[in-house]
């Protein structure tokens, strides 16, 4: 049907119009091996927010969140190494310019030599966790890179080039092959399996190179063949979501609250539609592009109602943001997507947000 041709030759694409590709926890550890060895000085280890730059109560909340931090990595050295491992990955983010400063300032107010000597070996030690830190991210997020081409590669036709929008067969190859080579660790979904010398893929990071990859196609105005990658790797995170929530059962902690949602159903504790659930697994199996049209024949013919299926919808939305550890780039594909799905509903159905349907 001719479609929108897109240039798909993989290697220029790489170097022109997604250079400079955002690794944002990666920059993070970076700048944390740049920064360390930081002395306090007298000049504001913060550039200043708005025009009078962080309140006094702001610095103080800093402060004290960084003693906390700085006295948690003094206890846990004391248990061991793996104990700061611990602390470190758990608080990697806050191991700022700013915490360096602090842990200089606290080091110099030791009043015994061997305190500050314990103290300069625990910094050395955060340190040299925190650059094995920034060689696995290297390496995770290089992987995910790989295996990103790879799967919009088989949407590609034989002279490597794409033609937008995707039609339903080219859709279902990159699910083939999410399904086959991506998801097989986590999801336990794969058909193909692995290839010898074939890396599983860390979703996290592929979806985080997706995100980062977009950001930057969007930012390059003046390159239109980079704005229209877009579609291509928002395509990557619906298939995602979609195969994510249609086989979630091998997730211990997500299969365990949907145990107790099926438990509290069965007693009657929990509103339930069996039209309603087939009605969205129907809707999760589909691609994106058909959920307009399978919503406004469900609606049409009422199949199901409006509220059972926000409740249904609302109940996934639940089992993620409980299930699932906040500030992930998964959870977020996860969120973003059924809220896009229940406005798609209420567009359909024609009403709004039913009482039935917001969080408990």
């Amino acid at each position: 049907e001719g479609g929108q041709r897109v240039a798909g030759d993989f290697g220029d694409l790489h170097v022109r119009a997604l250079k400079g590709r955002e690794k944002n926890m990666m920059m993070t550890m970076t700048t944390l091996g740049r920064d360390r060895g930081v002395r306090a000085s007298s000049s504001s280890s913060s550039s200043g927010k708005g025009f009078g730059g962080p309140t006094m109560e702001e610095k103080m909340e800093e402060v004290k969140a960084n003693d906390m931090l700085i006295d948690a990595l003094v206890e846990a050295h004391g248990a061991g190494e793996q104990q700061v491992l611990d602390v470190v990955c758990e608080s990697l983010l806050a191991l700022d310019k700013g915490f360096w400063m602090r842990y200089a300032m606290r080091t110099d107010s030791c009043e015994s030599s061997e305190e500050k000597e314990r103290m300069a070996d625990l910094a050395n030690l955060v340190m040299k966790i925190t650059e094995k830190l920034v060689k696995q991210s290297e390496k995770s997020l290089d992987s995910a890179q790989g295996w990103l081409i790879k799967l919009l590669q088989q949407a590609a036709d034989e002279q490597g080039q794409w033609h937008l929008p995707l039609n339903e067969g080219e859709i279902d190859k990159m699910r083939a092959f999410m399904k086959a080579k991506l998801m097989t660790g986590a999801q336990g979904q794969g058909e193909g399996g692995l290839e010898e010398g074939e890396e599983p893929c860390d979703m996290e990071s592929l979806l985080a190179t997706s995100y980062a990859w977009m950001k930057k196609a969007m930012e390059d105005e003046e390159n239109r063949e980079a704005q229209q990658v877009v579609p291509l790797l928002q395509k990557v995170l619906q298939l995602y979501a979609s195969e994510f929530l249609l086989n979630f059962s091998s997730q211990a902690e997500l299969a365990l609250l949907q145990a107790e949602n099926e438990a509290l159903e069965a007693a009657g504790d929990l509103p339930s539609s069996q039209p309603a659930k087939e009605a969205l697994e129907g809707l999760l199996m589909s691609n994106e592009e058909e959920w307009n049209a399978k919503l406004a024949k469900m609606a049409s013919e009422e199949a199901c109602s409006e509220d059972a299926l926000l409740v249904e919808l609302q109940k996934k939305k639940e089992l993620i943001i409980l299930g699932m550890s906040g500030g992930m780039y998964e959870q977020r594909v996860l969120v973003e997507y059924l809220q896009e799905l229940e406005e798609r509903v209420q567009s359909a159905f024609g009403g709004g947000k039913s009482e039935s349907a917001q969080v408990a």
